[in-house]
């Protein structure tokens, strides 16, 4: 038959009628599913507060079955002693700054006999500067210096100076650090030399001596309570190695009347006065700083004003 025959056109339209009812039914299921009525649910507190005991009874049941079976319990004794441990109000607080240094008594007969001797006021302000054991360099003619800890100087020397103190004494500024020398190349010698050449070599590599700033320094005089007080003096600190020392002419006349010998440990004080006019009138001149030096744990001080009396 030909396609256009009408039985052919029958058999499509009941096709296509029977794919539009499907589509329909298939629309109306789901308009059916998506307009069913919510069920209401009613809260009731005394329901779930029993249904959380019962979920507790339950797990407390299942551990109690997973100890019987061998699970890892915590040990537990009554003989242990408590902890001897102290409340956190019974605990004092920290201070909030460090504890002063403890005060150093002054050398003994410093206001009634050395200060007086020297012609300053008994009443000036006398500082502790350092403790310092003396070493052989201190007794060594060839060195000719007294050597002062640098702690000393930097913390209890400095801040009683004077800006021209302090820069006649090399100490204003803070000293740089010293750089740090590498080793120069060996040179190689050359093949055919003479071995006279040998001894013009070795002969370059010594170098000269380096020489350090010259700086006067700041006078100073340095006192014994038994050898009085020394010549004037120069306090200065040094280049090449940042170490402050006392020199000068009769700095050995006066270490020797001292006495001191190696290994004793000895304390350094510093005290200076400085010119005071009223009124146009001079009450009292400037001095030169003062070093005065005591020796330690000695049973009899030496001073000479009490031995003479």
């Amino acid at each position: 038959m030909p396609s256009g025959h009408p039985a052919f056109a029958k058999s499509g339209s009941e096709a296509t009628g029977g794919i539009e009812t499907r589509r329909c039914a298939f629309s109306a299921a789901l308009m059916a599913i998506g307009k069913r009525p919510l069920a209401m649910v009613l809260y009731d507190p005394a329901a779930a507060a029993e249904r959380q005991r019962a979920a507790k009874r339950a797990r407390l049941a299942t551990a109690s079955i997973s100890a019987d079976a061998g699970g890892a319990m915590v040990p537990y004794s009554t003989d242990v002693e408590p902890i001897n441990a102290v409340p956190l109000s019974a605990v004092p607080p920290r201070p909030l700054w460090a504890p002063a240094p403890p005060v150093r008594e002054e050398p003994p007969c410093l206001r009634n006999h050395i200060l007086p001797e020297l012609r300053l006021r008994a009443d000036l302000p006398v500082h502790y500067i350092a403790k310092k054991t003396v070493t052989g360099t201190d007794l060594d003619g060839h060195q000719n210096r007294f050597r002062i800890p640098t702690d000393g100087v930097l913390r209890n020397l400095r801040p009683i100076l004077t800006i021209d103190e302090l820069a006649d004494a090399n100490l204003l500024k803070d000293p740089a650090p010293r750089p740090r020398r590498h080793p120069e190349p060996e040179p190689v010698p050359e093949i055919g030399h003479a071995a006279g050449n040998v001894g013009e070599q070795e002969g370059k590599k010594k170098k000269k001596k380096m020489q350090g700033r010259a700086h006067g320094g700041l006078a100073v005089k340095l006192v014994d309570l038994d050898a009085g007080a020394s010549w004037e003096l120069r306090l200065s600190r040094w280049d090449s190695s940042h170490g402050t020392v006392v020199k000068g002419e009769g700095y050995l006349d006066f270490i020797r009347r001292c006495r001191f010998k190696k290994s004793d440990v000895v304390d350094i004080w510093a005290f200076k006065q400085g010119a005071f006019r009223h009124f146009g009138v001079t009450m009292c001149d400037e001095s030169p700083l003062h070093l005065l030096i005591v020796k330690r744990d000695d049973q009899k001080h030496g001073c000479r004003f009490c031995h003479a009396a």
